[in-house]
C-alpha cells in the first residue's frame, strides 16, 4: 500500500496550508496528515473549527496524522498515541496527467462517532484510487465528547450555532479545503462523492440533510449508515451535563472548567459505552441543534429537504454478528431475545420476538440476529432509499452477501465486511490477502462507487446495470462474488420495523 516511506523523490505540491512535499507509491502520489484546520486545542477546544494559520516552509506530509482522542476498544483505557491535534487529511492521487479534472472520493470513518481514524490501514487509497483513476481522501475529525458535547453554556457562546456538531462541522471544513484544493492535485472540486460507513454513513446522511454542507459534492453513498443516529438536544443536554458533573466543573465556569481538563480526563469521564446490540453507554452523536441539523435526518429527507445528489444506500446481510461478538454476548433461547428486544423497544419486545421465529430461523440468536439487523440496518437504508427516489432523485439500494472468515471464525457478511472490498485493502478483521474471486468482488464495488459521482450514475460496462431505487418495485443489487439484482429486501419486515421507533 502507499503507507510506507517515501525513498522516490519527493513530490511537491502548493495547497492553501503552503507547500506539501508527498512521495510516489506505485502509480499514485501520495500526500499525509496535511493539516486542513486549526488545532482545536485551548480557546479552540468546544467551537467550531477555525482556518488553519498557514505552514511556515515546507510540510513533508509523509505521515499520518496521530487519530482524534479516543478510548482504546480493547481496555477503554485512554488511546496512546491519540491528540487533540488531529485535523489532518490523507490524499491519493494518480501520478499520471490527466486531461480533464479527476472525480474525487472523500471517506468519513466510522466508529459509532468515538472511535476510529482516517489515517487506519483498512482505509488506506492508493488501490481504490489506481484501480478508478480518482482521488482518494480520507479524514480525521473530533469524536466523543470533543467532537459531539453539547451544554446550554456552550450555546451561549455562539448562539448562531449551537453546540454538540463539532464533528460534523470537522467533516465539512475537511471537505471545503479539498474544494478549495482540489486542482493542486488535479481534481475536480464538481464531482465530489463522499461515503462512509456505520457513522460515517450516518454523518453523510447528516450532510445530505444539513443545509451547511448544501452544494459541497455531487454523490453520496452510505454503508451501514443509520441516518437518525442523533440526539434531540435535550437528551444530548442531558449527556452533556452529566460529563460535566463527572469531571465536577463548577456552575458559572463549566466552559473553563472543559477547557482546562486534559483530553484523557474528558474521554475518559463518564463510563465508556462498549459494544452492545441495544446500545450502551452515553451517546457522544451528532446534536439535532436547529442550524447544522435542523430536525431528524429522517424527517428532513422525507420533507424532501436534502441535497437532491445520486445516492447509493446500502447494508450488509449479517450487520448484527459483529456486535454479538464484540459484546460477548450469546442468545440462548426466546427469553434473552425477548430482554434484549425489550431493551431496543420497550414495551415491543414480545411482537419482535413473534415476527422472527426461531423455528424459522434455526435458533434463538440466529433469529435476534436477524431482528437487530433488520432494525438497525437493512429496513433503514429502505427508508433512506425511499425518501431519496420520493423526491425525484436517484437512489440506488444494495445488499452486500459475501462473508470471508474473519478474525473471529465465519460471521457472514458482518458490519463493515465490505470495507476491504471497497479499498481493496485488507483490514483488521479480515486480515487475509484478497483472493482472485475478491479482487473480482472489489474491481466491481470501486466501479461502482467511483462512477456514482463521476457520472451521475453507478452503470458502465462491464458490471450488470443497477437499476434505479423505485418503491412499487424496489429493486437491489445483490453484492456477492457474482453480482444480481433482487427486489423487496426484506419488505415484509421492514414494514413492520417501519412502524417501531427504534431510534436508528
Amino acid at each position: 500500500g502507499g503507507g510506507g516511506g517515501g525513498a522516490a523523490l519527493p513530490l511537491e505540491i502548493v495547497t492553501s496550508v503552503g507547500t506539501l512535499e508527498g512521495f510516489a507509491s506505485g502509480s499514485s502520489r501520495v500526500f499525509l496528515g496535511i493539516p486542513y484546520a486549526a488545532p482545536p486545542v485551548g480557546p479552540l477546544r468546544f467551537r467550531p473549527p477555525a482556518p488553519h494559520p498557514g505552514l511556515t516552509g515546507k510540510l513533508a506530509a509523509i505521515a499520518r496524522g496521530p487519530m482524534c482522542p479516543q478510548r482504546s476498544p480493547l481496555d477503554q483505557s485512554f488511546a496512546e498515541g491519540s491528540s487533540e491535534d488531529c485535523l489532518t487529511l490523507n490524499v491519493w492521487a494518480p501520478s499520471a496527467a490527466s486531461a480533464t479534472p479527476r472525480p474525487i472520493l472523500f471517506w468519513i470513518h466510522g466508529g459509532g462517532y468515538v472511535l476510529g481514524s482516517g489515517g487506519e490501514a483498512a482505509y488506506d487509497g492508493q488501490a481504490l484510487s489506481e484501480g478508478t483513476g480518482s482521488i482518494v481522501v480520507t479524514i480525521n475529525y473530533r469524536l466523543g465528547a470533543l467532537g459531539f458535547l453539547a451544554l446550554p453554556e456552550l450555546d451561549e457562546e455562539d448562539p448562531s450555532l449551537p453546540s454538540g456538531n463539532y464533528g460534523l462541522l470537522d467533516q465539512r471544513a475537511a471537505l471545503a479545503w479539498v474544494r478549495a484544493n482540489a486542482a493542486a492535485f488535479d481534481g475536480d472540486p464538481g464531482r465530489i462523492t463522499i461515503f462512509g460507513e456505520s457513522a460515517g454513513g450516518a454523518s453523510v446522511c447528516q450532510h445530505l440533510v444539513s443545509p451547511v454542507s448544501a452544494g459541497m459534492f455531487a454523490a453520496a453513498i452510505l454503508q451501514s449508515g443509520p441516518c437518525n443516529l442523533v440526539n434531540e438536544q435535550a437528551a444530548a443536554h442531558a449527556v452533556g451535563q452529566s460529563l460535566v458533573q463527572a469531571l465536577g466543573c463548577p456552575v458559572g465556569e463549566v466552559a473553563s472548567c472543559l477547557r482546562q481538563r486534559s483530553a484523557s480526563e474528558i474521554i475518559t469521564a463518564l463510563p465508556g459505552g462498549g459494544f452492545s446490540l441495544a446500545g450502551g453507554g452515553p451517546a457522544f452523536y451528532p446534536t439535532v441543534e436547529g442550524v447544522t441539523l435542523p430536525d431528524r435526518p429522517e424527517a428532513l429527507l422525507a420533507a424532501g429537504s436534502f441535497e437532491h445528489v445520486p445516492t447509493i444506500v446500502g447494508s450488509n446481510a449479517d450487520e448484527a454478528t459483529l456486535f454479538l461478538v464484540l459484546g460477548g454476548l450469546t442468545i440462548d433461547d426466546e427469553a434473552a431475545f425477548l430482554e434484549l428486544a425489550e431493551q431496543l423497544v420497550p414495551g415491543r419486545g414480545a411482537e419482535v420476538v413473534a415476527r422472527y421465529p426461531s423455528a424459522e430461523y434455526g435458533s434463538a440468536q440466529d433469529a435476534a440476529l436477524a431482528a437487530f439487523t433488520d432494525a438497525g440496518f437493512t429496513c433503514p437504508a429502505r427508508r433512506t432509499a425511499r425518501a431519496v427516489a420520493s423526491a425525484g432523485a436517484d437512489a440506488y439500494l444494495y445488499s452486500f452477501r459475501y462473508g470471508a472468515p474473519s478474525l473471529f471464525g465465519d460471521l457472514g457478511a458482518f458490519h463493515s465486511a465490505e470495507i476491504k472490498y471497497v479499498f481493496g485493502t485488507p483490514g483488521q478483521l479480515l486480515p487475509a490477502p484478497l483472493t482472485d474471486d475478491e479482487l473480482g468482488l472489489s474491481a466491481n464495488m470501486m466501479a461502482y462507487w467511483s462512477r456514482l459521482g463521476a457520472t451521475q450514475s453507478p452503470n458502465g460496462a462491464p458490471q450488470i446495470e443497477w437499476p434505479r431505487y423505485q418503491i412499487a418495485t424496489e429493486p437491489h443489487l445483490e453484492i456477492d462474488l457474482a453480482l444480481s439484482v433482487g427486489a423487496r429486501l426484506r419488505s415484509a419486515q421492514c414494514d413492520f420495523w417501519d412502524g417501531v421507533d427504534t431510534g436508528f
